[in-house]
């Protein structure tokens, strides 16, 4: 992997640029048995709010509510479908349990980024529980939406006010009081806040500007293509028993891009998480010059992410 030692300030990524996709596949229909990953399990959903201070501000993440989930045969296993009995002239409609891949990807490139974070979500959450779940979305549209999210230029989207960043303190301010309270055993609602804050400025000062949900989402997208990446890998080896370059995962090169030249450390750092999930012996060449590269970035929270991957990746 040929890597650019970066200046000493990241290249504003202004308009994103993706590369052509290289690798040629189609969604794969076998199941996987994956051992446990390399690389500690990840929070794909982490992103922080900065304050006026600087100092970030976690505000709630909507989740979806949880489904039931139906147990699966492998994919090579025909399970008989139960015998029910249907009025005459009736057929029952023929079940269908695959991944509806045009409307992920559909859901990837909406222009609701809600809807785009929640498709993301849904796929690593499957990801993190089994990595045979996602097999199906291991498919060329589906990493080329998520590419597509990396590279949205976010410069121009509305990012909070001064009055949203001043509330955010001030609500963090409470959110600590009553965290406190509770670890001290007392009912956080009891407990004399030190900033009286109306409904209306709290849902304001909660709520998430375009510009973040842009920034948030290509956290979520670094993270989610790592996951699909891993399974890449994995599905490749099973069938012929070679192992992907780092080069030929699918995205890699946009991952390493944000790495080098993205000016938000957090999405830097996600970069620096992305690489470490899909590590492994064989990459330890190519990770250790990234690593070591991330090592110098000025933010501290990104060499202490790649300080942490370099430890791991010296451990395998």
């Amino acid at each position: 992997m040929s890597i650019n030692t970066p200046q000493n300030q990241p290249v504003v990524q202004t308009q994103g640029q993706r590369p052509a996709f290289a690798p040629s596949y189609n969604a794969v229909q076998i199941n996987l048995d994956t051992p446990t990953l390399n690389a500690p399990q990840m929070n794909p959903y982490y992103y922080d709010y900065p304050t006026a201070d600087g100092q970030p501000y976690y505000p709630p993440v909507q989740q979806p509510q949880p489904q039931p989930k139906q147990p699966e045969a492998p994919a090579d296993v025909k399970v008989p479908a139960p015998q029910v009995e249907q009025p005459e002239g009736e057929k029952p409609a023929p079940a269908n349990n695959s991944v509806n891949l045009e409307q992920v990807v559909a859901n990837l490139g909406s222009a609701d980024m809600d809807k785009q974070s929640l498709q993301m979500e849904e796929i690593a959450q499957k990801g993190l529980n089994n990595e045979a779940d996602v097999v199906p979305y291991v498919h060329e549209d589906v990493f080329n939406k998520l590419i597509d999210i990396v590279c949205v230029d976010s410069s121009n989207l509305a990012k909070p006010t001064e009055r949203q960043y001043e509330l955010r303190a001030k609500v963090a301010e409470n959110d600590n009081a009553k965290a406190k309270a509770e670890q001290e055993g007392k009912d956080p609602s009891t407990v004399a806040l030190p900033n009286q804050i109306s409904a209306e400025d709290e849902a304001f000062a909660r709520s998430i500007t375009p510009f973040e949900q842009a920034e948030r989402n290509k956290e979520y997208a670094l993270y989610t293509m790592a996951i699909l990446q891993k399974t890449f890998g994995d599905e490749i080896e099973k069938r012929s028993g070679n192992v992907t370059p780092l080069t030929d995962l699918p995205g890699a090169a946009q991952v390493v891009s944000e790495l080098k030249t993205n000016e938000n450390p957090a999405i830097r750092t996600a970069a620096v998480d992305a690489l470490r999930f899909v590590q492994r012996p064989e990459y330890k060449d190519d990770l250790n010059t990234i690593y070591s590269i991330a090592q110098t970035d000025q933010d501290e929270t990104v060499v202490a992410a790649a300080t942490d991957a370099m430890n791991s990746l010296n451990a395998m």
